[in-house]
């Protein structure tokens, strides 16, 4: 029989909880011994692979019947990077199994390691996988270079085996990696479509937005069909990965990772985000066919943009799939050239002035529309000279990027200006005007930055230092 749940743990069941306790808490460390058979005796098989362009590394091979139950290789950027350039390969069998980008297999966000979960993920330096992966007679581990010009380099892994080979009726590992850029409108993001029969283990998604500072798309909701039949209808894409209210201070704004669910990434400003799912006590059985899609955008699929993802699922047998990636170039994470971050709403703040300034976020009419904005009222000067307010504004790659304002004039508003090392670069703009309202693509210069956090500083250079700050806009030059 089963015991109501009262709220509180039953004698009964504490056993229970401390053990998923226990096993949980291992996210990002050894799960070998918890995914292999009871009382298997568990060996490491150490591994360097070479890897350079156009070069397919062999990493571990068997010639008999057993299991993976643990893989780890590193360092993880000679896996990962925007390029995508290096592929997982895994036959068992003789048939491949596992056809992923490396890094992308392990939980990158972008090019960039992120994941850490019970099962996948990059944690203190290493990448790892512990699915269990059974096979009856061989299995082979491949890394595959497909890189232009990137320069000989090792990798080096561990594979944790067991000697005891599949059972008839135990399916095998697989995992597949599907991209659509552009999305297509109208349809919803394919996450996996199988024949065959098995189950879903997981899932992890890279959802990029095409619209600047807008990830709207996320609104999309998930569907999981088996056997024919709809048997799960989300009510929107971060529920699906366990989170709720992106874009909100404190919830889903940034990189959070759990045992079996995370965000990815959340980057407004880039319309960036993605997030991982495993299935444990929830994983999808089917036994003729595995539909699972996404959609892109609050309704009708009309968001355009550019979504990868990679599923991981069980096989009884081979399933029917497309088992081919497109080529490096196409693979390749396409950076936006426009980005666009805007004060009002949560661009973090770097400093600012250190008396006589205050901060405000508001949201108003502006010439009839809303509009939402910050607005920067300050009086006499700061300690140092003139008053100033700095962002820290996250750029894809280095490069050289235009640098415009959208902002609110009046007859109120002041002169702003970007400095670096205290001196005056590109621009200075007048926001004074002799009615209230809106004044958008103020060229502030052209100015090189680094991939990654930039400090972005304007000062306030008039008599009347006053700001209504919307957005500030970068543009990749070519």
């Amino acid at each position: 029989a089963v015991e109501t749940y009262s709220g509180y743990e039953s004698l009964s069941d504490k056993g229970l909880f401390e053990r998923a306790r226990e096993i949980l808490s291992k996210a990002g460390g050894d799960l070998s011994a918890e995914t292999a058979p009871p009382n298997a005796e568990l060996r490491v098989e150490r591994a360097t692979a070479t890897l350079g362009p156009g070069r397919t590394a062999k990493v571990w091979e068997a010639q008999r019947g057993g299991r993976i139950v643990g893989l780890r290789m590193w360092p993880p950027e000679r896996l990962a990077g925007p390029e995508r350039a290096v592929t997982l390969k895994i036959s068992f069998d003789g048939e491949t199994a596992v056809l992923v980008p490396a890094g992308d297999f392990f939980g990158a966000s972008f090019g960039d390691p992120a994941a850490k979960s019970l099962f996948f993920g990059t944690a203190n330096g290493v990448s790892y996988c512990y699915f269990p992966m059974p096979f009856d007679s061989s299995a082979r581990i491949e890394l595959i270079d497909e890189s232009d010009s990137m320069p000989e380099r090792t990798v080096e892994a561990e594979v944790v085996v067991a000697d005891v080979p599949r059972a008839l009726d135990e399916a095998r590992f697989q995992a597949l990696w599907h991209r659509e850029h552009p999305l297509t409108e109208g349809k919803p993001f394919t996450l996996l479509d199988v024949m065959g029969e098995g189950h879903v283990v997981g899932t992890a998604l890279q959802a990029q937005g095409a619209v600047p500072a807008n990830t709207g798309f996320f609104e999309g909701d998930d569907q999981v069909t088996l056997d024919g039949d709809l048997v799960a209808h989300g009510t929107g894409s971060e529920d699906f990965f366990n989170g709720g209210w992106y874009n909100v201070i404190g919830r889903w704004m940034s990189r959070v990772t759990f045992p079996l669910s995370g965000c990815l990434d959340y980057k407004n400003a880039l319309s960036r985000t993605g997030g991982y799912r495993v299935f444990v006590a929830d994983a999808f059985p089917f036994h003729e066919s595995a539909k699972m899609t996404i959609e892109h955008g609050p309704e009708g699929n009309r968001a355009p943009g550019d979504y990868a993802s990679v599923a991981y699922f069980y096989a009884l047998h081979k399933p029917t799939a497309e088992w081919t990636l497109p080529a490096a170039a196409e693979r390749a994470v396409a950076s936006p050239e426009r980005i666009v971050f805007r004060p009002g709403w949560n661009v973090p703040l770097d400093s600012f002035s250190i008396q006589n300034m205050t901060l405000e976020k508001v949201q108003a009419e502006v010439e009839g529309k809303r509009a939402r904005y910050l607005r920067i009222r300050a009086t006499g000067e700061d300690n140092f000279g003139p008053h100033s307010v700095a962002f820290r504004c996250e750029l894809p790659r280095a490069g050289r990027y235009r640098v415009s304002l959208d902002a609110v004039g009046g007859p109120d508003q002041g002169v702003v200006q970007i400095y670096r090392n205290e001196k005056a670069e590109g621009e200075a703009q007048d926001l004074r005007r002799p009615k209230r309202g809106r004044i958008d693509g103020l060229p502030l210069g052209e100015l090189d930055f680094e991939a990654g956090e930039n400090v972005v500083m304007l000062k306030l250079t008039s008599e009347r230092p006053n700001a209504d700050l919307v957005s500030l806009v970068f543009e990749a030059v070519e």
